[in-house]
């Protein structure tokens, strides 16, 4: 028998290969899972901005390792008579000054360049990681509503079939007046639900497309990963570098007690009046700064702060990511079940489905029960799929939950 479909439903699908031959053009071949969490970096501020925070790192490792904590002073003065007594004095002063290193506070100053440079590289890695989860979870929404979708396209074809021949029956006396108006309503009901399912799945590949760039979703998601050591997560490799920025600036407070001394070396140049030779001579002085507890007490006691903080929340970190990997496969587990009893309730259906079909071609079963068979097994079809993706979408959540990126 020819399949019928409703002016209505032929627009619905016109409208999705469309939005499908846009799509198409944008990869040769569908993306994976990983492109669309490298596309979606590309697009972040943090990307953007890498290169110039490696930039940043270098210097302060550069300044670090400089000959001097600080860039030396030119001072130069003229002394002079001319404007009062003018008997000729003349004096001419210039002066070079540079600030010096303090025992250890050079080799502090190296220890947090170096633990500042592994805590960008590490946090640089986490915030890849917390993109990847907003890319998964978008992409596992984008699937679920597109698997409705083509759900509600084929119950949606079904209802206008079964539509199409009740009314072929009651043209033949063969069927009843309200078997028609039952057929109707099914169909109609068919295409709102068809209407509903490619709303969401348009929204949600627009969500997916303003993440990622890309127009298409990828076929496929995560493989279900092997067990790894927790200590390797992103996530607590960067708490754990923030912990040694915290323990390298708190060492560097109490080193720098007070400010750098300085060395000055001059060179003076005078005559005290007029007819008399010049007279040269070199000044050398040294400028050493006294500590006091007002300098460095704040600096101290805001870095040992600091530090605490950063302990605390490695601490809560840890927990809250085996918490998270515990969750995950749990969910994967009951995922499994649900794929597993909702495959065997689809093979029922679908043969009490056929069963009903055959009945009522024979006139041996009335409309509603086989409307009611129909539903069931859309609602199975629907149900096993759904199923299906959930296993996929908890295998990603279980990757996501170990740190691993796509």
């Amino acid at each position: 028998m020819r399949r019928f479909r409703s002016p209505s439903i032929l627009l619905s699908k016109m409208m999705v290969a469309m939005v499908l031959g846009w799509t198409g053009s944008a990869f040769a071949s569908s993306p994976s899972l990983r492109d669309a969490v490298e596309a979606a970096w590309g697009r972040q501020p943090e990307s953007s901005a890498h290169t110039a925070r490696q930039e940043e790192m270098a210097a302060k490792r550069d300044a670090a390792s400089a000959l001097f904590p600080a860039p030396p002073s030119i001072a130069l003065a003229q002394r002079t008579d001319r404007f009062n007594q003018n008997r000729g004095d003349r004096e001419t002063e210039a002066e070079l000054t540079a600030p010096v290193w303090m025992p250890g506070t050079r080799d502090s100053a190296q220890r947090l360049a170096a633990a500042e440079t592994a805590f960008l590289d590490t946090s640089t890695l986490s915030a890849r990681l917390r993109l990847a989860g907003e890319v998964r979870d978008t992409y596992w929404q984008a699937r679920l509503a597109q698997n409705d979708r083509a759900v509600s396209v084929r119950k949606a074809d079904e209802a206008a079939l079964l539509m199409q021949d009740v009314e072929r029956r009651l043209k033949a006396g063969e069927a009843a007046r309200v078997d028609a108006n039952q057929a109707q309503g099914a169909e109609r009901l068919a295409r709102a639900s068809l209407a509903d399912a490619e709303a969401r799945a348009f929204r949600t590949l627009k969500a997916f497309t303003a993440l990622t760039g890309l127009a298409q979703l990828p076929e496929s998601g995560d493989r279900l990963p092997e067990e790894r050591a927790s200590g390797d997560h992103p996530q607590l490799s960067a708490l754990e570098a923030n912990l040694q920025v915290q323990r390298a600036k708190l060492a560097q407070a109490s080193a720098e007690r007070r400010e750098p001394p300085e060395v000055s070396v001059g060179m003076r140049r005078e005559r005290p009046t007029f007819g008399e030779a010049y007279e040269n001579s070199v000044r050398l002085a040294v400028r050493i700064p006294l500590a006091a507890q007002s300098r460095n007490a704040p600096r101290i006691t805001a870095a040992n702060a600091e530090l605490i903080e950063a302990e605390t929340a490695l601490a809560r970190e840890r927990e809250r990511i085996q918490a998270e990997v515990d969750t995950a496969k749990a969910e994967l587990m009951h995922a499994q079940q649900i794929e597993k009893l909702a495959e065997e309730r689809y093979q029922l259906a679908s043969d009490t489905k056929a069963l009903y079909a055959k009945a009522f071609r024979l006139g041996e079963l009335d409309l509603p029960t086989r409307l009611r068979s129909e539903n069931e097994f859309f609602d199975a079809e629907l149900s096993l799929s759904r199923a299906r993706l959930e296993t996929g979408r908890a295998i990603s959540r279980i990757n996501q939950a170990l740190g691993l990126l796509p």
